[in-house]
């Protein structure tokens, strides 16, 4: 069975994944974890309308959909690399830069 969850784990480690970054009205940046392309974008709607009774502690003003690489990506995996929490901050003010998905 073992063998098994590693196929499985190795099979999804290897799909895309996509995280979405967004900015508040105070330039702060958010970002979440990875997701698949369906979770990413419903993701990224809540953050843009939230749903009622949601809490949500502030706005949005632009919103981003990136896609991870997935030999080198520097945001929220859990694996504590220092490489890559050096990385995160030139990393998103690359993306920022970017086209958003949304914005207000």
């Amino acid at each position: 069975m073992t063998g098994g969850t590693s196929r499985h784990r190795d099979a999804l480690a290897a799909l895309p994944h996509y995280h979405v970054i967004a900015e508040n009205h105070d330039d702060e940046l958010i970002y979440s974890d990875g997701f698949d392309w369906p979770c990413a974008q419903g993701f990224a709607a809540d953050l843009i309308s939230p749903p009622a009774g949601a809490p949500i502690h502030e706005p949005v003003k632009a919103v981003w959909i990136i896609q991870g690489d997935l030999f080198w990506c520097p945001l929220a995996h859990g694996d504590g690399i220092p490489a890559d929490e050096q990385a995160t901050p030139g990393f998103l003010e690359q993306v920022i830069q970017q086209q958003p998905y949304w914005s207000a």
